[in-house]
């Protein structure tokens, strides 16, 4: 199949480029001129590098025009960090390039659009099931929930098959820094004690390597239709995690629970039911939290070395 990729320069995208390529897809990933993409050199000529900018129409419209793409898979996001999940760029930035590449794979003959979304979108009192009623707390999520009722008529009106997967907690080798689990790693692999909270929330954590099988599946089986939950299925208490890593990382460091106070919007307990994604496209998670984890601080250790 000819996949297109965006975001493929993220820790997601370029394990998802990977194992499209692996598949034996034919693929190209549009990125902007000025991304070193550093985690896409390995795959240096054995893909389309599109330098192109999403927000750039004409240029978008001539480059999807010219691969013709039987499906788009969208991972391309702006302020994805914590720390912007308030800021205007979520709007600025990320709907309306969302739906010229819709519009653009419309025009070049694109069979099917599946979109990320997340689980920021279910908020902090949903029941986390696909037909609830979304309740964002931070503009990324509302900015997401826009992006997908966007994206679903735009694909609607060119007779497009859309799928929208929420993704839930992502980990795994070469994770971006800042998010729990790598920042855990680093820190006890400096030997230095990390400042936590009580850690007695329960999130859902997929392995990077289970998203990317769930994005290509949901490319390539055309019952994928709809919105899908993207995670694990599991909920796994924090704390339990913390410990889990320092046993592998800094084997025998005393932790200290409680440190940082919970955000006001914290939610305590996050578990995607996969069922849906499940029987449209035969998808199920394949690597244990613990083998997960595991083979993370490997990698991790093999970096500082």
């Amino acid at each position: 199949m000819r996949l297109l990729i965006s975001g493929a320069a993220g820790f997601v995208g370029a394990k998802t480029l990977e194992l499209a390529l692996a598949q034996g897809h034919e693929v190209a990933a549009p990125v902007w001129p000025s991304n070193p993409a550093r985690r896409l050199a390995p795959f240096a000529g054995r893909y389309d590098h599109l330098a192109v900018d999403l927000r750039d129409r004409s240029a978008l419209f001539a480059a999807v025009d010219a691969f013709r793409p039987e499906a788009i898979i969208h991972l391309a996001w702006a302020g994805v960090a914590n720390a912007a999940r308030f800021d205007h760029t979520q709007i600025s930035e990320n709907i309306d390039a969302a739906c010229s590449l819709v519009e653009a794979g419309a025009a070049a003959g694109c069979g099917a659009f599946v979109g990320v979304g997340s689980q920021g979108e279910y908020g902090a009192g949903s029941s986390m099931l696909e037909d609830a009623l979304p309740e964002p707390t931070t503009l990324y999520g509302a900015a997401k929930v826009s992006t997908l009722y966007l994206t679903r008529q735009l694909a609607a009106q060119s007779g497009m098959r859309h799928a929208w997967l929420r993704l839930f907690s992502t980990y795994g080798p070469d994770d971006n820094e800042g998010w729990l689990i790598p920042t855990l790693i680093s820190t006890m692999l400096r030997g230095e004690r990390p400042q936590t909270t009580l850690g007695t929330q329960y999130w859902d954590w997929l392995h990077v390597d289970d998203v990317a099988r769930g994005l290509l599946a949901a490319a390539v089986m055309p019952q994928a239709t709809g919105v899908f939950n993207l995670g694990s299925g599991e909920a796994v208490q924090v704390r339990d995690a913390i410990e889990t890593i320092r046993d592998l990382a800094a084997p025998g460091m005393e932790l200290v629970f409680g440190e940082i106070p919970f955000r006001p919007d914290q939610v305590m307990h996050m578990q995607a039911n996969i069922e849906r994604l499940r029987s449209a496209t035969g998808w199920h998670p394949q690597v244990t939290f613990e083998e997960g984890i595991a083979n993370t601080v490997a990698w991790y250790k093999e970096q500082l070395a």
